[in-house]
């Protein structure tokens, strides 16, 4: 395996900003000319709030180019808590110089999400998450929840996956759920980050290491401007 990039969280729906569809399409457009793999690591389609296929409908750019990286073989998915039916719990790597990766959404482990009140607000979500009401009151309680306790949230977070990733034995663990891109050296817990309007963040891992990087919508404005290299 050569270079393999991870991203999650674009939480795409009919709603979306359309800058957001154009940079998750421009990322795996890239990847499949780059011939990287692609982890999709949760809650890219919110299927809680839109309803199962409504999100990917709305996005057939995006779906054009990860079927054309399915076709390759050159993707794979894990589920997250907004889109539960559309992945694997996990997936493990072997990545040149690096070692042994787990990839993994890490929900599971989010202080909110498994508490009491955290799992009950899950089941009304998958069962009333497509009325406005619902996800009105959904958005209000996670926006208030980490105004509240985000960085608290992060740190609880971030300890329960490295002691996931120690205890399995793994290099390095990639998660994401908490919007928060982390890459330290040495440290074996990092967050691939997410989608926003400042543009899609992605982990990339090969043999040269590994970084964070950005696609920004800038970068999509400079590609057009360019024009088609001819050779």
């Amino acid at each position: 395996m050569s270079v393999v990039r991870i991203s999650s969280d674009w939480h795409l729906g009919p709603g979306s900003p359309p800058g957001h569809g154009r940079l998750a399409a421009a990322f795996l457009a890239r990847a499949r000319r780059d011939g990287a793999r692609v982890v999709l690591n949760g809650d890219v389609f919110d299927d809680l709030f839109a309803g199962p296929g409504r999100a990917e409908a709305a996005h057939p750019d995006v779906m054009a180019e990860l079927r054309a990286l399915e076709a390759a073989a050159l993707v794979a998915r894990t589920a997250g808590n907004h889109d539960p039916d559309t992945g694997v719990a996990r997936v493990v790597l072997e990545v040149a110089g690096v070692g042994r990766v787990l990839v993994t959404h890490g929900n599971a482990v989010d202080p909110i999400n498994s508490s009491p009140l955290g799992r009950l607000g899950d089941g009304i979500s998958r069962r009333y998450g497509r009325t406005a009401l619902v996800r009105g009151a959904a958005k209000v309680a996670e926006v208030a929840a980490r105004a509240v306790a985000g960085r608290r949230m992060v740190e609880i977070f971030s300890r329960r996956c490295r002691a996931a990733v120690e205890r399995e034995g793994f290099a390095l663990g990639v998660f994401g759920h908490v919007h928060a891109a982390h890459l330290v050296a040495g440290d074996r817990y990092a967050n691939a980050g997410w989608l926003s309007d400042q543009g899609l963040e992605y982990l990339e891992l090969g043999p040269g290491g590994s970084r964070l990087a950005t696609l920004r919508p800038s970068d999509l404005e400079a590609a057009e401007i360019s024009g088609p290299v001819l050779r």
